[in-house]
Order: C-alpha cells, then sequence, then structure tokens
C-alpha cells in the first residue's frame, strides 16, 4: 500500500500562518495530531469519506467532530435544506422552521417542555448555567474534572487572557466518585446552582468511562436534597444513543438538557431544552446572536430528525460500532498489542497500555492516516450511519498493519 503524502496541503498550511494565527487553531491543526501524518485541508467529503486537496481518500472516524451522524451530503437532509436556501437563510425575523423545530425538539426528548435555540455548543451550555442561576438565586456551577463544556471563558479549559474571576464560581469533583462529588457540594453548601455533566466521561487523552448506577442515583437524590440543577450536556452524544437524549439512555433526570452537533448532520445550530417550571426564568435571559435564527440549519435539522428515527439509525450505529471495536480488539490481540476500546459503540475510543505520553496512540493513528484511516490520536471517534460492513473490515485490515508497526517501534 502506497503511503499518502501531504504536500499541497502542508505547502497551503505554511501560507495560512501569514494570514491566520498558527495557520489553523484549536484542535484542528495538524501539529495538534501527528504532524507529518495528517492533511491540514480537507476539499470534499460523502457518506463516510472525505477526501484531502492532495487527492488523498479517508474513512472519517471523526465525523467533525460528531456532527455528521448520517454520513455527509445526505440526500434528504440536504434536499431539506436546499429547499430552505432557495426561499433565503437568514432574516430579520426568524423563518417558518422556528415553531416546528421547537416542537420536534420537545416531543422528541424525553423531560423537556421548551427550548431555545443557538449556534453551537458554547452558546446553549452557557445558556444553560445562566437559567440555573436565575432560577435557584444561586451562584455556583460544579463541572467534572478533566471535562468539555466549550470555549467560553468560565469553561474554557486553557488559553491566555482568561481572568481568573470568570472561573470564581466554578468548582471541579472527580467523575463517576460520588464521595468527591459530595465533597465539593459540602465546600460550597448553599451556594450550588447547577451541575453540568456529559452523559459519560469522554475527556481527551483518556479512556471513556460509562457512569455507574451508583453515580447517576447520587447525582438524581442530591439534586433533590440540595436544590441544585442537573444540566446534561449533550452535545456531543446527543441523538447517538437515543433519540430521547443521553439523560434518558443513562438515567439522569436532567432539569436542563444542550443539544448540537448531530441534531442538523453538520448544519450548525444548537438547543437548550429545560422543564416547564424553569420558562419563567428563561424569560430574563438576553440570548441572541445573528445568525441564530438562520432558517436552512432548522429545515436540516427537522429533516435529520425525521430521519435519524425512521432509517433505525441509532441501532445501526450501535451494531457497527461494536463491529469496530470488536474488531480492533482482536486485531491487536492477535499482534500482541495491549489496547483498552472503550466507550459506547455510536462514539468509541483506543488507548494502548503504557503509553503515558501517548507516543503509540500517535504513531498508530498517523500511521493509520497515511493508509486511508482517519482517527484521532486524543478525542474520541465516531461511527456515522454511512458506515458499510466493507468499511469496517477495510478499517481492521489498515489497523493490523498499523498494530504491527507500532509493536516493531514500541514493543507490547
Amino acid at each position: 500500500m502506497k503511503l499518502y503524502e501531504f504536500t499541497k496541503s502542508y505547502q497551503l498550511f505554511e501560507e495560512a500562518q501569514k494570514y491566520v494565527p498558527n495557520g489553523i487553531y484549536g484542535p484542528r491543526t495538524p501539529a495538534f495530531l501527528t504532524f507529518g501524518s495528517y492533511p491540514a485541508f480537507i476539499s470534499r467529503g460523502e457518506g463516510c469519506r472525505i477526501w484531502d486537496v492532495d487527492g488523498n481518500e479517508y474513512i472519517d472516524y471523526m465525523c467533525s467532530f460528531g456532527t455528521n451522524l448520517l454520513g455527509l451530503k445526505h440526500p434528504k437532509v440536504d434536499a431539506a435544506a436546499k429547499a430552505q436556501w432557495e426561499k433565503a437563510d437568514c432574516f430579520t425575523l426568524p423563518s417558518d422552521q422556528w415553531l416546528p423545530l421547537a416542537k420536534k425538539i420537545v416531543g422528541t426528548v424525553n423531560g423537556v417542555d421548551w427550548c431555545v435555540f443557538g449556534k453551537n455548543g458554547s452558546d446553549v451550555t452557557s445558556y444553560a448555567i445562566t437559567l440555573a442561576r436565575i432560577f435557584t438565586g444561586k451562584r455556583d456551577i460544579l463541572l467534572a474534572q478533566g471535562s468539555y463544556h466549550g470555549s467560553h471563558f468560565w469553561c474554557q479549559p486553557h488559553g491566555q487572557g482568561v481572568p481568573e474571576e470568570w472561573k470564581t464560581h466554578v468548582h471541579y469533583f472527580e467523575y463517576n466518585n460520588v464521595n468527591d462529588l459530595k465533597r465539593v457540594l459540602s465546600e460550597h453548601s448553599g451556594t450550588v446552582a447547577g451541575i453540568m455533566l456529559t452523559p459519560h466521561r469522554h475527556d481527551a487523552m483518556k479512556d471513556q468511562e460509562l457512569p455507574s448506577k451508583e453515580f447517576v442515583d447520587a447525582v438524581n437524590e442530591l439534586s433533590q436534597k440540595d436544590g441544585f440543577m442537573i444540566i446534561v450536556d449533550d452535545i456531543r452524544c446527543g441523538f447517538r444513543l437515543d433519540l430521547a437524549g443521553s439523560s434518558k439512555h443513562y438515567g439522569f433526570n436532567a432539569d436542563i438538557q444542550c443539544f448540537g452537533k448531530a441534531m442538523a448532520n453538520g448544519y450548525a445550530i444548537s438547543v437548550a431544552a429545560a422543564r416547564e417550571e424553569l420558562k419563567e426564568s428563561a424569560k430574563n435571559i438576553f440570548f441572541t446572536g445573528t445568525h441564530f435564527f438562520s432558517g436552512v440549519p432548522f429545515a436540516a435539522a427537522l429533516a435529520c430528525i425525521d430521519e435519524i428515527q425512521a432509517s433505525g439509525a441509532i441501532e445501526y450505529i450501535r451494531k457497527t460500532g461494536t463491529m469496530l471495536m470488536d474488531g480492533l480488539r482482536q486485531s491487536a490481540s492477535a499482534c500482541g498489542v495491549s489496547v483498552s476500546v472503550t466507550g459506547p459503540p455510536a462514539m468509541p475510543y483506543m488507548t494502548f497500555s503504557n503509553d503515558p505520553l501517548f507516543e503509540m496512540n500517535r504513531f498508530f493513528c498517523g500511521q493509520a492516516a497515511r493508509r486511508g484511516i482517519f482517527f484521532h490520536p486524543h478525542h474520541n471517534w465516531f461511527v456515522c450511519a454511512a458506515l458499510k460492513e466493507s468499511d469496517i473490515l477495510q478499517t481492521i485490515d489498515v489497523a493490523s498493519v498499523c498494530f504491527k508497526l507500532t509493536k516493531e517501534k514500541f514493543g507490547g
């Protein structure tokens, strides 16, 4: 197999650094991956495949960090978006898709009575903590250590220029650790407005961890006892595990739920949805943005949610994801390599044992990318409904080669 080269990609990346800080910022830069083993720019995509500017083809297991649940260029979603586009997209007032989508969200997601729309995950997670503070009259927010809830100042994991006071009322506990959660609640007794949780633990550069029943029960009980809101950040998992929301899937009695990414199959939209009791408090929040009201993403979201339900996409990606996870475990074992494959099948992740600096993970994923399989070494992966069994088999064949190369370089 001829290894991919990225001549045009890196020429463009070098030129981009003259005009954009770092050329590409955030986790999408090739510098954050395995430099020299990944492209910098993608030119097109269809289904589960993407092509870079050098013409290299990949089976994509990142799905634009989870947005493309149905696969790229899905005909029904894109047709709905095009129909709205032909009528125009961004109006002074909401389009006529506004109310139908609000009704669709309330009718689909478990335990919600109303919703508001944003553009990305950070918009609605920030909205959610604001709502919790108004409703409870308290100020403190609890987050799991290492969790990611967006790039806004109050939750930004790193970066300069953020005053400490932006995070004064944010406190951290260890996910799935009931005693540590109780400790933090005790230290801030009477001042906690809400706890924001991802449905399961999917921190960067860590094995994924599903919530224990003990932890779920404790969060639900402590919320009732101490009067704080349960906010589930379902941006990454939403509509992948359960159409009714991951809170229902895992058993959290969520007061506020946040969705984005997969709800419109790549079109930019997000939503915060909540219980009836919080609606009056929501009327006091200033929340707006020029593109919050664009009609095209609303039309795409309506079509996407309908298609997820009609096609049985959630069960399908659970099946293909299980096939991928089992295949990786078996292939690694056959090559004498020790790995951990974790997470729900719809969004798996793999790490190597005894690899604290992620050197093996970066090498393996980089070698896979140069052979047409796009894994991310630091972030959980995603399975889309456009993947076929033949794509999984091709992936496992490439993984076997990469496991052997990894063992040759690092040992077992």
